[in-house]
């Protein structure tokens, strides 16, 4: 087997390692998520428990692009691609993180006997989240920069909802002092998914990156996405 043939191999193992730890931090969201509005202790165990075996994903993907660049010295394209997972990887651990601390906080609030309703503002913010990442992992595996674009607008949404909820958890405290320990679980929740939402605009703009071949901020695609909302006008 000649060295670029075997070298395209390593590439693509190296995409398929990617989209399995995607799909296994996906995972991890919808669980965590599930565990918050069914207060599910058992549920949210199980994100908390599995939180290592995403890690170690994490820790083998970053090693194989280091190992790549060293045996292979990538350019170009191929350079951008390594680069870019080295990146998205680590954005990929950190939800994973975000998923496993929300996990952490329904086991919380089952030890501390508090009583939550979870607002229906927060709901629609974990639906929101969710749609981000699944969004953002359909363009890694597609490459389609008008997806990863889309997903750097989502996160404008998820920030204003953000904020209501802020204010309403809030308010809750200050009318009610004796629920206050328990909105602040909530609000460090919502704080997570907030989070989330960020780790999914990062990685889109690495997907801008990968096929575009320059970074672009966030802000730059924000305006010019505004920019052609008035040129349709």
């Amino acid at each position: 087997m000649s060295q670029r043939v075997n070298y395209q191999k390593e590439l693509e193992s190296l995409h398929q390692s990617m989209i399995r730890m995607g799909s296994d931090v996906e995972e991890s969201i919808h669980l965590a998520v599930l565990a918050l509005t069914e207060n599910d202790v058992e549920l949210a165990t199980k994100v908390i428990d599995r939180d290592d075996v995403i890690d170690e994903q994490e820790r083998k993907i970053t090693q194989d692009c280091i190992l790549l660049i060293a045996r292979q010295q990538p350019v170009a394209s191929d350079l951008r691609s390594i680069a870019a997972n080295m990146k998205l990887v680590t954005d990929l651990e950190r939800v994973a993180d975000h998923a496993e601390d929300i996990a952490e906080h329904v086991v919380f609030l089952n030890d501390k006997n508090y009583s939550v309703i979870v607002p229906h503002d927060v709901v629609k913010l974990t639906e929101h989240t969710s749609k981000m990442i699944h969004a953002v992992l359909d363009a890694y595996v597609e490459s389609d920069l008008e997806k990863a674009k889309q997903v750097v607008m989502m996160d404008i949404r998820v920030n204003a909802l953000y904020g209501k909820l802020k204010k309403y958890l809030v308010r809750q405290m200050k009318l009610d002092p004796n629920v206050a320990p328990a909105m602040v679980e909530m609000l460090l929740v919502c704080k997570h998914l907030e989070r989330i939402g960020d780790h999914a605009k990062n990685i889109a703009e690495w997907i801008v990156y990968f096929i575009e071949g320059e970074y672009v901020t966030s802000a730059e695609i924000r305006r010019e996405a505004e920019a052609s909302e008035k040129d349709k006008e």
